[in-house]
């Protein structure tokens, strides 16, 4: 019994001091960078969705084939760098890496 709560313990205080590292991620690889994790790939629209580790929210980019296709296997958290269009409400993902 008294390994059983050294165990968990040591869980709950693992989870805390870890759980803020996930919210610094996106500010910590710099500018024009989010990870996250993927949640939709839409090849036909060349588009893929991911949610952000920092906010919590869908980020939705524009992608080549190359990085569609490269996407169709990624688990776990990626990286992804990104453009701004013109108009700032597309993002056009330039690279990924997981």
């Amino acid at each position: 019994m008294m390994i059983l709560k050294k165990t968990l313990n040591a869980s709950i205080l693992a989870s805390l001091l870890l759980a803020p590292m996930a919210a610094w991620t996106c500010d910590a690889a710099g500018p024009s960078a989010h990870i996250g994790t993927v949640q939709s790939i839409d090849a036909a629209n060349k588009t893929f969705t991911i949610v952000d580790a920092q906010s919590r929210n869908a980020i939705t980019f524009v992608a080549n084939n190359e990085i569609i296709e490269e996407l169709k296997g990624a688990k776990g958290s990626i990286m992804v760098n990104y453009e701004e269009n013109n108009d700032d409400t597309v993002l056009k993902a330039v690279g990924v890496t997981f």
